[in-house]
């Protein structure tokens, strides 16, 4: 869609725009991982490609104003959402009825007839999947989970902390 309108932003909307996004995704997830059809790759992998796209606009400006437009009131909304957010990840990654779909459409990925760029974006969400712990068993992946929270939290603190330390830090050489 083109360049975000920033002139027509304001850092106060970035949070409920996030917040709204990661609603609008979890709602369609639950649709996808409640399907009582047969897993497809449409009715899957491709409706799930569809799913966050509201979430994917807010987060081109989350991520555009954090990296380069960063002053307090960004900062504190990204201290606020990156535990959120990773929180929102693992809700997703740790959906048992939306992995259950994924594998079965990654397990007939060979024959169902799926092009070799499906059966990479298969691959590619069933691995996804796998590695952000899918398989673990509940207790498993509340504490992952935890700790994907605190690691959101230490890694926006330590890049804050970074960021101010730049712009306190003076040059050593002195250009003419």
């Amino acid at each position: 869609g083109g360049v975000p309108a920033f002139d027509e932003i304001r850092v106060a909307d970035i949070k409920p725009a996030l917040q709204s996004g990661m609603a609008q995704q979890l709602a369609a997830i639950k649709r996808i991982a409640a399907n009582p059809e047969p897993a497809t790759f449409e009715n899957t992998l491709a409706a799930l490609e569809g799913s966050g796209r509201a979430l994917d606009r807010a987060g081109t400006v989350f991520g555009i104003y954090t990296s380069t437009l960063n002053d307090d009131a960004v900062q504190a909304v990204e201290r606020e959402m990156a535990p959120q957010l990773a929180a929102f990840n693992d809700q997703i990654t740790q959906n048992a009825a939306l992995f259950k779909r994924i594998e079965a459409v990654y397990d007939a990925r060979n024959t169902s007839g799926l092009t070799p760029e499906q059966q990479r974006l298969a691959w590619l969400y069933h691995t996804n999947f796998v590695h952000a712990g899918a398989r673990l068993d509940d207790a498993a992946k509340a504490k992952l989970s935890e700790i994907n929270q605190r690691l959101a939290t230490l890694s926006t603190s330590f890049s804050q902390n970074l960021l101010a330390d730049e712009a306190r830090a003076q040059p050593l050489v002195q250009l003419e």
